[in-house]
This record gives structure tokens, C-alpha cells and sequence, in this order.
């Protein structure tokens, strides 16, 4: 058995989930900040047998893709400079660990 632990953008959270429990994957979302994670993102916890670890990755590779945005930008000494820049926003970083022991009651 394997533990996927995935940490993605807020935005992108609630198709992955569906995606995952309309395939009978069970799936916990736990709201998750700080260190190599910014505000704004959750992390997934999805207990899989190894043989469904492909299949779950490519759900949410296809639906917390890295793609790009504009966002307002306004350079501070001189407000004429004000516009738009792209961004990379989405994405995900994901860990599949071994699970030595598991155990439903």
C-alpha cells in the first residue's frame, strides 16, 4: 500500500477530489501552509494500492497543471508603469511513501 501525500492550489483542490472519489479513491484535504508551501493551497492525503499509484497521479496531473495568468502590477515609484504580468500559477508537489502499517476501524 501507498500513502500519496499532494500539496496543490486551493482552486485546483475540489476537481481533483471529485476526479479521485468518482473512481472510488478515498481522498482527505487538509488546509496547509508554510515552508515550501504558500498560503492558498491544501494538501492531499489518498492511501492507494501500489498498482493504482499511476492512475492516481494522472488525475491530478491533468487537473492541477502549471499554467499561466496575468495579474495586476503596478510599479511602486511610478504609478504610469501600472499593467499586467504573467505568472505560473497551479501545480502540485507530490510524495509517495511506503505505508508499513494501516489499519480502518
Amino acid at each position: 500500500m501507498k500513502l500519496i501525500i499532494t500539496v496543490m492550489d486551493d482552486k485546483d483542490v475540489h476537481h481533483v477530489m471529485t476526479a479521485l472519489t468518482d473512481q472510488h479513491f478515498g481522498v482527505t484535504c487538509v488546509s496547509s501552509t508554510g515552508g515550501l508551501i504558500a498560503p492558498g493551497n491544501s494538501t492531499l492525503l489518498i492511501g492507494v494500492e501500489a498498482e493504482h499509484v499511476p492512475q492516481v497521479m494522472q488525475v491530478i496531473t491533468d487537473l492541477a497543471a502549471l499554467r499561466q495568468t496575468f495579474v495586476p502590477y503596478t510599479y511602486a515609484a511610478d504609478m504610469s508603469l501600472a499593467g499586467l504580468v504573467e505568472v505560473q500559477v497551479g501545480g502540485f508537489l507530490s510524495f509517495v511513501l511506503d505505508v508499513v502499517h494501516f489499519e480502518q476501524v
